[in-house]
């Protein structure tokens, strides 16, 4: 069994690109999704007894990040550009930019459903279960979110769709 310390310790080495990644997807923000980050990450010290196993663990790292951003985003009535790739940086381990950039550019709702199936290899109910919402609107928002990325993508001249 694990102390408190080094549950917290791993949990942070397991899951903050994920929460960094989710909370980006929502933000559009660098700055904010390192604060969203330690925001998630505080709350996980004050609520660690009520976590049940490894799913639900993950599943309640990106319900907390996805409140997080959404309110952030809600309070500040602003999104960040991510227009440049400097602030792109730190996802440099995704396998390619372009694709990254246009899964940042969909609306919130089909960007974080297909960042979350596709990236973070979640099943539909998983994702509905964080997002509280339906498995038919997950499956509806990915089918969207697929037709609004391959059209982005057909624009880039370079991307093979």
């Amino acid at each position: 069994m694990l102390s408190a310390e080094n549950f917290i310790e791993n949990t942070v080495n397991k899951y903050s690109d994920t929460v960094y990644r989710v909370a980006l997807n929502i933000t559009r923000s660098r700055e904010d999704s390192f604060d969203i980050c330690q925001e998630v990450f505080v709350r996980l010290i004050k609520n660690k007894d009520k976590i049940k196993d490894e799913k639900h663990l993950k599943a309640w790292l990106i319900r907390v990040a996805v409140n997080c951003s959404r309110t952030l985003v809600k309070n500040r009535n602003r999104l960040a550009s991510l227009d440049s790739a400097r602030e792109l940086t730190y996802i440099q381990e995704t396998k390619d930019l372009t694709l990254w950039q246009a899964v940042s550019s969909l609306p919130e709702k089909y960007g974080t459903v297909i960042y979350l199936h596709y990236y973070e290899d979640m099943k539909i109910e998983d994702i509905s279960k964080s997002l509280k919402i339906s498995p038919s609107a997950v499956k509806q928002r990915l089918k969207r979110g697929r037709e609004k990325l391959k059209t982005i993508l057909e624009r880039e001249e370079n991307y093979d769709v």
